[in-house]
């Protein structure tokens, strides 16, 4: 398969220097970061990728010679200036929304400073506060330097691998043998997994519950469809949820998960003996 190669600057924190990196895209990939909502998510589970907790995380940096760098610390000075500006941004959305600036501005203000989609409808004065805020310290503090993204995730030191843009840290076979053998479990039931995602996005949308342009409601379906997909997995693995509500004894839950009663005193036994370890 034939793959298109990418040159781009990124900080190495381990290094602490800008780095030339490669940008493999094979077709898979693309096709991943090609889906809007599905780009971000491991393909086991509901934790984001590597790949996408580095781009949630962008650094500021300030070069110095022969590629070195370091990252700008964020000092109280930016904290205040970034206060500054966010409070006058919100006062002026305040005023918007009265009316003193037209019909129009608060709506420009909020598709200019904010994400939509993630404010699930509020539109109130705190909501616009609440996203302008990070958006005005990141804004100021990259007035100190070079906005760059990272090549490695905390804590992973020279020699690991790239950062995955289809695995996170417990899926990435590359990671470690924790995760190696989750790769392995997991990547049997891949069918059944995707199978239980469409099922609940069906009952969510016929229910009106999640709307689909939330990125917490693609969140929600995917961890139900894990815990649906370890039921299935190991039926006992659904006892403490039945336990912790108190309402079914022995006889219930077994008939429940379509198990025997003595496997579910096994299970009940085997979780004592782990809580008190």
């Amino acid at each position: 398969m034939k793959k298109s190669m990418k040159m781009q600057d990124a900080f190495d924190p381990y290094l602490e220097r800008m780095v030339s990196q490669s940008e493999t895209s094979s077709r898979r990939i693309k096709a991943k970061l090609s889906d809007s909502y599905a780009w971000c998510f491991c393909e086991f589970c509901e934790k984001p990728t590597e790949y996408s907790a580095i781009l949630e995380a962008p650094k500021v940096v300030k070069r110095l010679q022969r590629r070195n760098a370091k990252v700008v610390s964020q000092r109280e000075t930016i904290y205040v200036a970034a206060q500054e500006r966010a409070d006058a941004l919100v006062l002026r959305y305040e005023q918007a929304c009265e009316g003193k600036f037209g019909p129009y501005e608060a709506a420009r203000m909020l598709m200019h400073y904010c994400d939509i989609p993630e404010m699930q409808g509020d539109r109130s004065v705190d909501g616009f506060r609440e996203q302008i805020e990070r958006k005005m310290l990141f804004a100021e503090w990259a007035r100190h330097g070079e906005p760059v993204w990272t090549t490695r995730l905390l804590g992973q030191t020279d020699g690991d691998a790239k950062p995955s843009k289809l695995y996170c840290e417990t899926h990435n076979p590359r990671r470690s043998d924790d995760a190696r053998r989750a790769y392995q479990r997991d990547r049997r039931f891949i069918l059944e997994y995707h199978d239980f995602i469409e099922k609940i996005w069906s009952q969510v949308i016929n229910a009106g519950s999640h709307p689909t342009w939330d990125i917490e409601s693609h969140a929600h379906v995917r961890r139900e469809a894990r815990r649906q997909l370890q039921a299935l997995k190991s039926p006992t693995s659904m006892i403490g949820d039945f336990l912790t509500q108190g309402t079914m004894n022995q006889a219930e839950i077994a008939r429940h998960l379509g198990v025997s009663r003595q496997a579910v005193s096994a299970a009940i036994r085997r979780r004592a003996k782990k809580s008190v370890e």
